[in-house]
């Protein structure tokens, strides 16, 4: 059985609204400590602010553009990453599967590791809304099956 696949990854609804939840929570916190519990608390004001503007990054983080990527995984698992990176243009770039990366149910989190000398770990979570449903499966056993080809393995949370 090949494990080639390639997957367009686009932008999670799930993924948006999880952080413009918790950033409306941040700001009901604000709310709590520097209006209702100001009397309880040392420098209430400033904790307000603080909490105001950690839900406001967040806020801004679920309000702004995402991008589309492509996951391309050959058959002797080789794993390219593609940005599409706006009016620049897409930017395919190879890349590892490293230790630490994740397959639930519902969310994927890859570490991936670009093979440019320098470039740093990145991050990659992959909903289950952001990829179409017959890609989902395919995905998942491509990229656990390139986990367990190399030196380390992905971990598979049972659920």
């Amino acid at each position: 059985m090949s494990i080639a696949v390639s997957a367009i990854v686009g932008p999670s609804r799930i993924h948006r609204c999880l952080l413009a939840g918790a950033g409306l929570s941040l700001f009901a916190a604000a709310l709590a400590v520097g209006f209702l519990a100001s009397a309880h608390f040392h420098s209430s004001t400033f904790q307000a602010l603080l909490l105001a503007g950690a839900g406001a990054v967040l806020m801004h983080a679920g309000s702004r553009r995402p991008k589309t990527h492509r996951i391309d995984i050959s058959g002797t698992g080789e794993v390219v990453l593609t940005v599409q990176q706006g009016l620049r243009g897409p930017a395919a770039t190879a890349v590892t599967l490293l230790p630490g990366s994740v397959v639930w149910p519902p969310l994927m989190l890859l570490r991936l590791q670009p093979d440019d000398a320098g470039a740093r770990v990145q991050v990659l979570p992959v909903w289950r809304d952001s990829v179409g449903p017959g890609v989902w499966r395919a995905l998942t056993v491509a990229l656990l099956a390139t986990g367990r080809r190399s030196k380390h393995s992905m971990q598979r949370a049972n659920s």
